[in-house]
């Protein structure tokens, strides 16, 4: 069983970002490798949000600690594997606090881990046609769900592979799932960025 540092409840965001979700095991068989990969002994993971993904990562051997945004990041403690899912970075809707939510997690990592970043590529125009979706705004790159309170903002590959740069991060893959498929417009998107 993971380190519980709080749970998030479900909310829109998730909702909508669901579909990227929806595959566990391979979320797991995936972190499992870059945990393996890069990790000297065993493998320490931070999984924000926890969840079933946590908890499948747990019960392979890993130590895991799963964190929720909303109330702080651990301390104390460095990772071979930091995972960030989906609505993670979009919960933030400014660009500023993405950057610095990326610098917090560049140095929870031990010399030579891996951040993985999961996300949606972003797609604008079919956003606008989504039911889930009450308005885009390209020029700030934000969402408004219906029924959310405050938009959620997109981040484009090339802008997150320069906060991680600036987070003193190097991009080392990226995919359009947990099997190595190619990354697709509007489809998701996993991201590896090593210290």
């Amino acid at each position: 069983m993971p380190t519980r540092i709080d749970e998030k409840p479900a909310d829109v965001l998730e909702a909508w970002l669901a579909p990227l979700a929806d595959d566990p095991a391979g979320a797991v068989a995936f972190l499992a490798e870059v945990a393996d990969r890069v990790a000297r002994h065993g493998g320490r993971v931070l999984a924000l949000g926890g969840g079933s993904v946590a908890d499948a990562m747990a019960g392979e051997g890993y130590a895991v600690t799963a964190a929720d945004l909303g109330h702080g990041l651990p301390t104390g403690l460095r990772y071979d594997v930091v995972y960030v899912p989906a609505d993670a970075l979009t919960r933030f809707s400014v660009q500023r606090e993405q950057l610095r939510l990326m610098r917090r997690l560049s140095r929870l990592l031990r010399p030579g881990g891996a951040l993985v970043v999961q996300g949606q590529q972003p797609d604008p125009e079919r956003w606008a046609a989504d039911v889930w979706v009450a308005g885009v705004d390209s020029i700030r790159q934000t969402i408004l769900l219906t029924g959310a309170k405050v938009p959620a903002r997109y981040v484009w590959p090339a802008e997150l592979d320069l906060m991680a740069e600036l987070a003193d991060l190097a991009l080392d893959s990226r995919w359009g799932g947990w099997y190595g498929e190619p990354v697709e417009c509007g489809g998701p998107v996993v991201s590896v960025f090593r210290s």
